[in-house]
C-alpha cells in the first residue's frame, strides 16, 4: 500500500513522535509511505529512515495557505499513485477531506489526537473524513456527542511507542525527569516540579533528587525562570534541556518520571516508574489500579483531580518513600503493558489494517472490460476464468462487468452497460483495479471504435485513481497510425499488462513504448474445467470431430478483407472429404448464438453432420474431449480442445488464431498459400489421425504450460490489489 500521512508539523510533540513511529514502523512492514507536513525536527528522523518527506504549509489555517496545500496534495496523490491518505492534526484532516469525491482521489483516514475546541470558527475546520482513528475512549465519545461522528466509523487505537529502550544508566542519585511541549496549556507540571525541588531535596536528602526538564515551547523562557528560582534555593537540583530528539536515551537515566500522554508512554517502555499529571488533572502513580482509566484517556489524565502542588508532592512522595525493589516492580509493569498493548508494532498492524478496511470499503471495487453479455462461450470462459481467480485474490471485493445488454452474468456480478458512460465513472470513483481482459481488445482489424473505446475507458480509470491491467490480451492488428497511438497509450497507463502470444509481445514492444510492465501470459479460458454433457448429449467416442465456424465478413488479414464465401466453401469441401475418406461425423459445434444459424447453413452445405445444441463452455471441453480432433475457425475452438486435450486444425482467419496454434502445438493451415485448397487441410487430417496419441499428449502437455502461464496474471492482479 502506497500511504501518504499529512501532519501539521514535524517538530518535537506526542502527535509528531507518533507520527515519526508509525511511518517507521509501516514503512519495516513493507509499506510504501510519505509525510508531507510543515517541517520540524524529526524530519532528518524521517529520512534517514528512507522515508520522503514534502514541505507543505499544513500548520496555517489563512485561506492562500489552505488552498496551496489541497492543491499540493491533490496533485501529489494523482501523480505519485497513492492508495490512501491518513491525516494527523486539524487543519491537514481538513484540507485532506475537502479533497473527498474528487475524481482520482483517494479515501481518507483522520487520526483524531486530542479533544477539539468545538467553538466557531474552529468546529468548521474539525473534519474527519472516511474513517476515523480515535487514540483514546474519551476521544472516540467526544467525537460521537460533540461533532456527532458515526460511532461504527470510529475505531480506538492508541499511541505506539518503540520498545527498543537502551539498559537503564544507574547514578547515586534519584533522578526525576519530565518531558512535554512547553506551552501555556501544558508547562503546569514542568513549573509545580521546580517549586517542589528544595522542599524534596529536604525531606529525602539520602536520595539526593533531581528534575530534568525536556522540551521546547513558547513557555520554555519561564520554565527556564523556575528552574533558576528552584536552583538559588538547591543547588543543581533542576536541568532544562529544551527539545531534545532522542528520548529513548533520556530516559536511561531516569528514576521516576513526571508527565502524561505519548512521553508517560515512552517511560512505561523504558520500565519507569511514572507519575501521571498534566495540566488536565492529576492520576498520580501509574499502576494496576489507575491503569484502566488511565488507557481510557490516552494517559492524559482528563478527568483526573485537579492538578496542584499538594496532589503532586502527594504522589511524588508516594515514590520517593518506595523502595527501590517497588519502584523497579512499577516500571516492570508499565513496560509490560506497552509490550502487550501498546508497542509501535501492534498499533501500526492495527492502523494498517483500519486503512485497509477504509480502502476496501471506498475502492473495494474491481471493474472487467471486456466483449462480454455477448452470449459466446469464449469470453463467457474467460469471465468466469477470472472471477474465479478474483474470488481467490479478493473474496469480499465487488466485482461489475462493463457488458453488452444481452446474455447472462454470474449472480453477484453487477452489469453496467457499455453505453452508459455516466454509471462507468460512478462506478470508477470506488474501482480500485481495472481489468481489461476477455481476448484480443487492443486492435482495430473491424473498425477503430472498439479501440477508441477501451482507450478511453483505460484514461477514465487512471483518472479516477484506479490501478489498470491487460488480463491474458492480444495486441493487432493495428491498421494506420492513429490506431498505433491509442494502442501505446493503453498498454503504457496499465499498471501491468499480461499479454497471451509472442506475436503481441512483438507488436507491443514495436509500438516504441516501455515494456518493463508486459509480460507473457495466456487465454484465461483454458483454465475452463469440464462438466457434463446434458441428458442425450454423449457421443461414441473416436468416430466424430467437431467443426468451430464463425462468420468472418468485414474481417482483414493483413490489411486485405477475407473472402468469407471462399473461407466457407474451404470448410465445407474439407469437411465432407474428411467424412468420407474416415467414415466419422462432424459436429458442427456454435460457440456464439450468431453461430447457430451459420451451423445450420454449413451443414446443409455439406450434407454431413449433425449441428449440436448451443453448450456451456466446460460442456464444450467434455464434448471435444470424445472427439478425435476438431477443425476450427474459431479460436475458442482450439482454447477449448487444448482443454480436452485433443488436436487442433486451425482456419487462421485472424493472426490471433494462427499464434495460439503454434503455442498450443495445434496446426494451422497456411493461409498465405495462393492454391489453399481442401487438400491441404485433409493432409493435415491424415497426419493426426497417423500420430493421434502422440499429438493428444504434446497438446496435453502445453496446455498444462499455458495454464501455468494464466498463474501471472493471476499474481500481478493479486500484487495490484493488495497494494
Amino acid at each position: 500500500m502506497k500511504i501518504l500521512i499529512c501532519a501539521t508539523r514535524m517538530s518535537i510533540g506526542g502527535a509528531e513522535t507518533h507520527v515519526l513511529s508509525l511511518a517507521r514502523a509501516l514503512r519495516a512492514m513493507g509499506q510504501l509511505v510519505c509525510v508531507a507536513s510543515s517541517g520540524g525536527e524529526y524530519v532528518g528522523a524521517l529520512r534517514e529512515a528512507g522515508i520522503r518527506h514534502l514541505t507543505l504549509p499544513l500548520d496555517k489555517k489563512d485561506p492562500s495557505s489552505v488552498m496551496k496545500c489541497r492543491n499540493e496534495i491533490y496533485k501529489i496523490v494523482c501523480e505519485g499513485g497513492f492508495d490512501i491518505v491518513h491525516a494527523h492534526g486539524r487543519i491537514p484532516s481538513f484540507v485532506c477531506d475537502s479533497l473527498r469525491g474528487k475524481a482520482g482521489f483517494v479515501p481518507v483516514v483522520v487520526t483524531v489526537h486530542g479533544i477539539y475546541d468545538p467553538a466557531p470558527p474552529r468546529r468548521r475546520l474539525s473534519k474527519f473524513g472516511d474513517r476515523v482513528i480515535a487514540v483514546s475512549a474519551d476521544i472516540k465519545d467526544d467525537l460521537i456527542n460533540t461533532y456527532r461522528v458515526d460511532g461504527a466509523k470510529i475505531c480506538v487505537i492508541p499511541n505506539g511507542v518503540d520498545t527498543s529502550a537502551p539498559a537503564h544508566v544507574p547514578a547515586p542519585r534519584l533522578r526525576i525527569f519530565t518531558a512535554s511541549r512547553l506551552d501555556e496549556d501544558t508547562a503546569l507540571t514542568a513549573i509545580l516540579l521546580c517549586d517542589l525541588m528544595p522542599r524534596l531535596r529536604r525531606d529525602f536528602p539520602h536520595l539526593d533528587p533531581t528534575l530534568t526538564i525536556v522540551g521546547g515551547g513558547k513557555m520554555l523562557l519561564r520554565v527556564r525562570e523556575a528552574a533558576k528560582m528552584a536552583n538559588l534555593q538547591a543547588e543543581g537540583s533542576v536541568t532544562v534541556l529544551g527539545a531534545v530528539t532522542d528520548m529513548p536515551s533520556m530516559l536511561a537515566r531516569a528514576d521516576v518520571f513526571v508527565g502524561s500522554s505519548r512521553a508517560a508512554l515512552e517511560a512505561m517502555s523504558a520500565s519507569v516508574p511514572v507519575v501521571l499529571c498534566s495540566d488536565a488533572g492529576c492520576a498520580g502513580v501509574l499502576d494496576e489500579k489507575t491503569v484502566l482509566e488511565a488507557e481510557r484517556t490516552n494517559f492524559t489524565c482528563r478527568g483526573a483531580s485537579e492538578t496542584s502542588s499538594e496532589l503532586l508532592r502527594g504522589e511524588l512522595e508516594r515514590l520517593l518513600c518506595a523502595t527501590a525493589q517497588e519502584r523497579t516492580a512499577l516500571g516492570n509493569f508499565g513496560r509490560a503493558y506497552i509490550l502487550r498493548r501498546a508497542s509501535t508494532e501492534i498499533v501500526a498492524r492495527k492502523t494498517l489494517a483500519e486503512l485497509r478496511a477504509c480502502l476496501d470499503e471506498k475502492r473495494g471495487e474491481i471493474m472487467l472490460c471486456g466483449y462480454f453479455g455477448a452470449d459466446n462461450a469464449g469470453d463467457d470462459a474467460t469471465l468466469a476464468a477470472v472471477l474465479r481467480s478474483i474470488s481467490q485474490i479478493a473474496p469480499r471485493a465487488r466485482v461489475s462487468v462493463i457488458a453488452r445488454n444481452g446474455g447472462t452474468l454470474p449472480r453477484g456480478v453487477e452489469r453496467i452497460s457499455r453505453l452508459d458512460m455516466r454509471k462507468i465513472c460512478a462506478h470508477l470513483k470506488k474501482t480500485r483495479l481495472f481489468v481489461l481482459c476477455g481476448g484480443t481488445l487492443i486492435q482495430n482489424s473491424t473498425s477503430n471504435r472498439s479501440l477508441t473505446y477501451y482507450h478511453t475507458l483505460c484514461e477514465l480509470a487512471k483518472k479516477h485513481g484506479a490501478r489498470v491491467m491487460i488480463w491474458g490480451g492480444g495486441v493487432g492488428p493495428l491498421y494506420g497510425d492513429n490506431a498505433a497511438d491509442l494502442a501505446a497509450d493503453v498498454i503504457e497507463c496499465c499498471d501491468a499488462a499480461g499479454i497471451r502470444d509472442e506475436r503481441s509481445i512483438r507488436g507491443a514492444k514495436a509500438l516504441g513504448i516501455d515494456t518493463a510492465h508486459l509480460y507473457p501470459s495466456a487465454d484465461a479460458a483454458l483454465l475452463t474445467p469440464p462438466l457434463p454433457l446434458p441428458a442425450g448429449g454423449s457421443l461414441r467416442n473416436g468416430h466424430c470431430f467437431a467443426v468451430c465456424p464463425r462468420s468472418i465478413a468485414g474481417l482483414r488479414r493483413d490489411g486485405e478483407d477475407v473472402n468469407e464465401k471462399d473461407m466457407q466453401a474451404l470448410l465445407v469441401n474439407s469437411v465432407r472429404r474428411i467424412a468420407d475418406k474416415y467414415k466419422i461425423t462432424p459436429l458442427w459445434l456454435p460457440l456464439a448464438e450468431e453461430d447457430v444459424a451459420l451451423c445450420r447453413k454449413l451443414c446443409r452445405k455439406c450434407g454431413r453432420g449433425r449441428v449440436m445444441p448451443r453448450l456451456q463452455a466446460g460442456e464444450i471441453v467434455s464434448l471435444l474431449s470424445g472427439c478425435l480432433f476438431s477443425v476450427c475457425i474459431r479460436l475458442h475452438g482450439a482454447v477449448f480442445s487444448s482443454c480436452a486435450g485433443i488436436p487442433a486444425i486451425c482456419l487462421p482467419y485472424d493472426p490471433k488464431v494462427e499464434a495460439f496454434s503454434d503455442r498450443a502445438d495445434h496446426h494451422s493451415v497456411d493461409m498465405k498459400a495462393r492454391d489453399l485448397s481442401p487438400l491441404s487441410v485433409i493432409k493435415i487430417a491424415d497426419h493426426i489421425l497417423s500420430y493421434r496419441d502422440r499429438l493428444c499428449a504434446n497438446v496435453k502437455a502445453r496446455a498444462a504450460e499455458l495454464r501455468r502461464a494464466c498463474a501471472a496474471d493471476v499474481e500481478a492482479a493479486r500484487r495490484l490489489w493488495e497494494v
